[in-house]
């Protein structure tokens, strides 16, 4: 099966929710050893895909794409014969027809749905509208079939990738741009070979407040086009006013309801597009971090230049600086837990050797008088690990490591008998 880039990285973030709650089961499935691209995010990605691939993930993501295309079809018909609909229900009213009536029924509900859109759409963190419609249809239909598990990770990953918005602005403006663009042209075909008449009917309004809705209603399709603006006349239209008021008919269909869904369209195309072909992994999330950190470790030890080669027996040695000055804080790999208080001193994360290198570099310049160093609990307490605390540890008066619990504490206990046995201080948190 060929996988977009998309899919891709859908599928990368649905084994990332799987490393959190299971990641033995998928060690064991998948050896660290296996991995051979270069980099984090190749790395990540080539994973996701052959883990699928034995999981059979696979078959489920080709049966949410072909359900995803069978709404798509779906939601396409509903949109052209409720545009058809909708140009026959105006139609079909007593002669003459009321252009107000056929300007409000034709135009009014796509104007109101836009601008709703505009105003509360855009800011919605789940998928709303068309878009929620055929969201919560796929979900239901997925886990009818016992196939759960791929809306979640969908929706993280769109989130992620801030690509929500275009694709519910692409969804809903595709939808209303079918609708609008089968009225204008079923309007067209009737008027070409019927014959109507028009007028401005009205009980309650006076003339001038028509005519000054008229002049309002023209102003758009007379700037765009030159349109001509039908008499305003309490009695029916003669055959060339009707005339006149069925081409300036058809061209409030095509300015007010075809336009402006076609340019939002494009525009949330273009947006889909380019937000696609930026798209990069989040290798610091919880998952992601532990996984890339594991694949380093194996693949180090399949080379001669190994972290964790040589002598087991060689214990890393803390020795402390005997004078400092400043209290930081710092993230090692990844941080578990983003919504955790740090202080106005917290360094961020040092994930690359380059940037652990760095941070004993400027320590050994200039010793701190204490360090806190924030190390999740699901990561593994590795030798290399701890011989970067004994390196940080010779570059500050006092080192703490604080072991964050995250979602997922899964070597916690071999974190703190490891300190324990190096004399290092430790909080769980």
């Amino acid at each position: 099966m060929n996988l977009t880039r998309f899919e891709q990285f859908w599928l990368a973030e649905h084994q990332r929710l799987r490393d959190i709650t299971d990641p033995q089961l998928q060690q064991a499935q998948y050896k660290f050893s296996e991995v051979s691209a270069a980099t984090p995010q190749a790395q990540l990605l080539q994973r996701a895909v052959r883990l699928s691939e034995r999981q059979g993930v696979l078959t489920q993501l080709r049966h949410w794409q072909q359900l995803r295309r069978l709404l798509s079809v779906i939601f396409a018909v509903l949109a052209l014969l409720a545009g058809i609909g909708t140009s026959q229900a105006v139609l079909s009213q007593p002669q003459p027809i009321s252009l107000l009536f056929a300007v409000s029924l034709l135009l009014l509900p796509n104007l109101l749905l836009f601008v709703f859109w505009v105003v509360f759409a855009l800011r919605r963190p789940r998928p709303t509208g068309v878009t929620g419609v055929a969201y919560t249809i796929l979900t239901l239909l997925q886990r009818k079939r016992g196939e759960g598990a791929l809306e979640q990770s969908w929706l993280n990953h769109v989130q992620q990738q801030r690509l929500l918005q275009p694709l519910m602005a692409l969804t809903t403006h595709g939808f209303w741009l079918l609708l609008s663009s089968a009225a204008w042209l079923t309007l067209i075909i009737y008027l070409s070979f019927n014959d109507y008449s028009f007028q401005w009917a009205t009980t309650i309004l006076a003339t001038d407040q028509v005519q000054s809705i008229a002049q309002l209603i023209n102003s758009v399709p007379n700037l765009l086009f030159a349109a001509t603006l039908p008499p305003v006349t309490d009695s029916a239209a003669t055959l060339t006013d009707a005339n006149a008021a069925g081409r300036w008919l058809t061209l409030c269909v095509l300015t007010y309801g075809v336009l402006p869904r076609a340019l939002a369209a494009f525009g949330a195309l273009l947006l889909l597009v380019w937000r696609s072909q930026q798209m990069q992994l989040p290798v610091q999330l919880e998952g992601h971090a532990a996984v890339v950190q594991a694949i380093a470790h194996a693949q180090q030890r399949g080379t001669t230049v190994d972290a964790d080669s040589g002598d087991g027996s060689v214990r890393p040695r803390f020795q402390y600086a005997t004078h400092g000055s400043g209290h930081y804080t710092v993230s090692m790999d990844y941080e578990a837990d983003p919504h955790a208080t740090v202080s106005d001193d917290y360094l961020g994360v040092v994930a690359s050797y380059a940037d652990k290198q760095a941070l004993v570099t400027r320590f050994t310049a200039a010793p701190s008088a204490q360090l806190q160093v924030r190390i999740a609990a699901q990561l593994t307490p590795d030798r290399s690990s701890l011989r970067y605390l004994a390196q940080l540890a010779a570059t500050t008066q006092q080192l703490t490591v604080v072991l964050v619990r995250g979602q997922q504490a899964t070597y916690l206990t071999q974190w703190q008998k490891q300190l324990d046995q190096y004399g290092v201080d430790y909080v769980v948190a």
